[in-house]
């Protein structure tokens, strides 16, 4: 306001006259104004069940939990992402970040301790590939618009003047002879299973094609979905290309291609902290992923989240927080090469796999599990609250994992926290859980999908960007975390935690019985 600017009521006389006015009547504007106050505030009860700032006294695990110390830990995993080529992968900086857990749990935590090993593939690149059309004419093509080396997709090779087949279906006894050649397959088939089969027939190389409605090649990994170790992995190039260049490959009769790749089986590790106390009958896991992708240091995926389950489980040892239900904290590990630790964790427990356990097996049986709670990037700079939708779980876990969204519901209503319902049908560590019948749920805040104008009005940031637009890259730092998101999920997550370990008749309420 400038500093010239005149009284509303310009005249000394008017106000007087108003401070006479004042004098007779403040206590009934005082009254009126108390008496609004008071329905705001029963209206606000009546409609959230709470206060809509949340007493500390209601909930003090939640308040408890600090940021800065997940913001501590952030910096540990940033600091051995740097000492590992900016990286905490399978292969780089995950078995220190795994050092690091360890050691917080065993000085502040109050759990047992477990190493979970396994064998995971490992893929990696190290000089793009190339494609080109030989006979009946030349035809180059570009790298990452016109073709793809799919991951998992073979090893190194250099075919030249490969002689070229067309498949146009996914069956042997329809692909005709193979053998020496360059397969292009124009048939939508299983990649992993149609590819593998090919490879056993002969061929030198597959390239799928893709249907004319995507623009650019697929980048899908061809592999078993829940490979274990003993699988089988490719070992001739396995390439993408786009609709419109299957249509010059389909009438090619001999091509050039040249990768430069490797798959290295590598042996890796989950973590599971196993809870002291609490009914063993009725376990919650509560999981969040360790490792990052290959190029960065992944900060906020996952950073995010397994530093805000540790901050969780060191939290509830110091308020001798005493659970109903017992609590068993992993750290997934490989879960950016296709989810490969929880998958190992879920198929030892439900379908007698193989299993190495650094020091004694824990005491946890598959019928004792009740739910999986998931967190995975907790902390996106152009964040929207994300709660996953219980709906989307299959028949024989979607009652209980529908329940599980209410109480994360029930905490952004709480606090009158803006949030949408978001999809639980894959990417991330919860999957194995629903698949074999356990409930799942959990929060995040995006990762490279695009923030829409309309998202933009209700829960600020910008339109038109990308939620994380450091996702499964190298700038994926501290300074990609958003510390509100961050304060605000992670004590999501701790709500939860704390709400569903103290519910005395767990197995009752995820069966959504009509007393809850």
């Amino acid at each position: 306001m400038s500093s010239t600017s005149q009284p509303l009521l310009g005249t000394r006389s008017t106000d007087t006259s108003v401070s006479a006015w004042w004098a007779s009547r403040s206590r009934d504007v005082l009254s009126l104004l108390t008496v609004l106050l008071l329905l705001g505030t029963g209206l606000g009860i009546w409609v959230y069940g709470t206060l809509p700032t949340s007493d500390p006294s209601t909930n003090p695990h939640e308040y408890a939990l600090s940021t800065d110390n997940i913001r501590h830990h952030l910096s540990k995993l940033l600091d051995i992402a740097r000492e590992h080529n900016n990286s905490r992968s399978v292969t780089t900086g995950h078995s220190a970040s795994g050092t690091y857990v360890l050691s917080q749990l065993e000085r502040f935590g109050n759990c047992d301790a477990h190493k979970q090993r396994f064998v995971s593939p490992v893929w990696t690149v190290t000089q793009p590939p190339t494609l080109c059309v030989r006979e009946p004419y030349r035809v180059d093509y570009i790298h990452e618009t016109d073709f793809e080396l799919m991951r998992y997709g073979g090893r190194s090779a250099n075919i030249t003047r490969g002689r070229v087949a067309v498949a146009r279906a996914c069956t042997a006894d329809k692909v005709g002879d193979v053998g020496g050649r360059v397969v292009v397959v124009t048939s939508k088939c299983l990649l992993f299973e149609t590819a593998f089969m090919l490879e056993q027939m002969g061929a030198r190389a597959v390239v799928f094609v893709r249907s004319a409605q995507y623009k650019q090649p697929s980048r899908a990994r061809v592999r078993l979905v829940e490979w274990r170790e003993g699988d089988p992995l490719m070992t001739i190039p396995v390439l993408s290309a786009t609709h419109s260049v299957g249509q010059v490959l389909t009438h090619a009769s001999r091509v050039d291609i040249e990768t430069h790749s490797q798959i290295d089986e590598v042996e890796t590790f989950n973590i599971l902290c196993v809870g002291r106390t609490g009914d063993p009958r009725n376990t919650i896991i509560v999981g969040a992923h360790l490792d990052s992708v290959r190029n960065g240091p992944g900060i906020n995926d996952n950073g995010s989240g397994s530093s805000s389950i540790l901050e969780i489980q060191l939290t509830l040892a110091h308020t001798k927080f005493d659970p109903h239900n017992r609590l068993v904290f992993a750290w997934w590990g490989a879960e950016e090469d296709g989810l490969l630790g929880s998958r190992h964790f879920v198929h030892t427990m439900a379908h007698n796999w193989t299993n190495k356990w650094s020091v004694y097996e824990p005491r946890i049986e598959w019928s004792d599990i009740a739910l999986d709670l998931n967190f995975d990037m907790l902390a996106s700079p152009n964040y929207i609250a994300l709660v996953h939708n219980g709906t989307d779980a299959p028949r024989n876990a979607r009652i209980g994992s529908q329940r599980i969204q209410r109480v994360f519901e029930n905490y952004f209503a709480r606090h009158q926290y803006t949030y949408e319902v978001t999809d639980m049908r894959g990417g991330s560590d919860f999957l194995p859980f629903v698949q074999n019948g356990v409930p799942a749920g959990g929060v995040l805040t995006g990762a490279g999908e695009l923030k829409s104008i309309k998202e933009r009005l209700v829960h600020g940031g910008l339109a038109r960007a990308a939620l994380d637009t450091c996702y499964h890259r190298d700038c994926d730092t501290l300074l990609n975390i958003n510390i509100d998101a961050l304060q605000k999920m992670s004590r999501a997550a701790m709500y939860a935690v704390s709400t569903l370990a103290s519910t005395v008749d767990l197995r009752g309420y995820l069966a959504g019985h009509p007393e809850f």
